[in-house]
């Protein structure tokens, strides 16, 4: 028996040194590797557009019908106080709406979204509404305005094509940095049957110049007051406020004021996050409303391209990665649209070609931004990229540029290239 176990061990040992391991290597079949993607292969998924008086015109119209006709949620991530912009959202607006987009969605506080209800109604009021609101609530600087991103006279216009078509507005955001004095005004609204109304009006009025007089201090160069802590602290601020708190009309209303005051106070200490769980969670609590009268409730989003990305960015899952989420859980498809400018007039009217001025950011992405046109808006399908990066018929860089690009890619589904471009004409006095 052993005698028997030692040849069949000797047998085994010399047939397998018959066959040695090369013999046996996995085949690998030999194949071309595919082109790395340049500006000619990035010009073959390129359209281009323009925009009249009434319409959008050109090649690049027929891909923003594709997008709207196959998109639960469209998100616009835009350039903040863009002209063109906001001349094109006027002319999307009667398209989504005729594709049965019922519900808009923007980077405004929820109650100001109430607010820029009741400055659109009736739509035709709603230009000389928002002039004389903005006027009445603007502070010192440009910026300081009571509602952001409807300051524009481009921006009332695509209002007014909203409410003209009765479409939803939600407001996502934060309340704005500057809506202190507008909300001060606000909250005295719900009072006016109360019999203590006027003790209550003349405590506001008191509030509203300690308010002021915060603002004005926070505006001094090189100011290091935590405004918002500052107002918070002023007794008459406090026994104003305490009027609403208990009221349910008006206690959300202070909720949401002082989470937005929370969340500028600690800007440096992270509240980045809680701002953008802040955001998701509205904008779940208007689309569960929504879905009490509609199976599939369509909803385009306006924000800046931040918070449009399906991908990871400032350590947070943005609003991009949430709407992408929610249409793939429902077997549907959301759509997330980056823009970015290449020419621009300054406010001095001088034309300058971001690709220059900003080269050190644009340098890996030259070949999307070459594409770009002076008089036409660039449409880009970075989905149609992203299929033929799957599909091994293009290849992404191996160098530096791959990241810049795989990030733009993975992040959006199309990319926008505005046309010349200038900042919205003001709207108030």
């Amino acid at each position: 028996m052993k005698s028997f176990i030692t040849l069949s061990i000797i047998v085994l040992f010399f047939s397998c040194k018959e066959k040695p391991m090369d013999s046996v290597a996995v085949k690998v079949e030999k194949t071309n590797p595919a082109p790395i993607i340049d500006a000619s292969y990035i010009a073959t998924k390129t359209r281009y557009f323009t925009i009249t008086d009434t319409a959008i015109v050109g090649e690049g119209r027929a891909m923003l019908e594709r997008i709207i006709s196959k998109s639960q949620f469209v998100m616009f991530g835009e350039r903040h106080g863009s002209k063109a912009t906001s001349q094109l959202i006027t002319r999307l607006i009667p398209m989504l709406h005729k594709a049965g987009f019922n519900h808009t969605a923007f980077e405004v506080g929820p109650y100001s979204a109430k607010k820029l209800v009741a400055l659109s109604t009736p739509p035709s009021t709603t230009v000389e509404n928002l002039k004389q609101f903005t006027t009445q609530y603007a502070l010192e600087e440009d910026h300081e305005i009571p509602i952001p991103f409807f300051d524009g006279l481009e921006d009332a216009y695509f209002l007014q094509a909203i409410r003209e078509r009765d479409m939803n507005i939600w407001g996502l955001d934060q309340e704005y940095y500057s809506s202190t004095l507008f909300f001060m005004d606000e909250l005295l609204t719900f009072v006016t049957d109360s019999p203590d109304y006027e003790t209550i009006k003349s405590e506001k009025e008191q509030a509203s110049k300690i308010i002021a007089s915060w603002y004005v201090k926070d505006n001094i160069p090189d100011s290091k007051i935590r405004l918002f802590d500052e107002i918070q602290k002023e007794p008459v601020v406090q026994q104003y406020l305490s009027h609403f708190r208990g009221n349910e009309n008006t206690k959300k209303i202070v909720e949401d004021l002082e989470i937005s005051w929370d969340i500028y106070t600690r800007w440096r200490e992270d509240s980045h996050a809680d701002r953008i769980s802040y955001m998701r969670n509205n904008f779940l609590t208007n689309y569960k409303e929504a879905l009490q009268t509609e199976l599939n409730p369509k909803v385009f989003l306006k924000f800046g391209n931040l918070h449009a990305s399906k991908i990871l960015t400032n350590g947070c899952y943005d609003l991009g990665d949430l709407v992408t989420q929610l249409a793939k859980e429902q077997g549907r498809k959301a759509t997330i649209i980056n823009t970015w400018h290449r020419y621009y007039s300054n406010e001095k009217g001088e034309e300058q070609d971001y690709l220059e001025k900003y080269a050190s950011y644009y340098k890996r992405l030259r070949d999307f931004m070459t594409l770009a046109k002076r008089d036409q808006w660039t449409i880009i399908d970075l989905e149609a990229i992203r299929r033929d990066i799957q599909e091994r018929r293009i290849a992404l860089p191996v160098n530096g540029d791959y990241h810049k690009i795989k990030s733009l890619i993975d992040g959006y589904d199309y990319q926008l290239i505005l046309p010349l471009d200038k900042r919205v004409t003001p709207n108030k006095n």
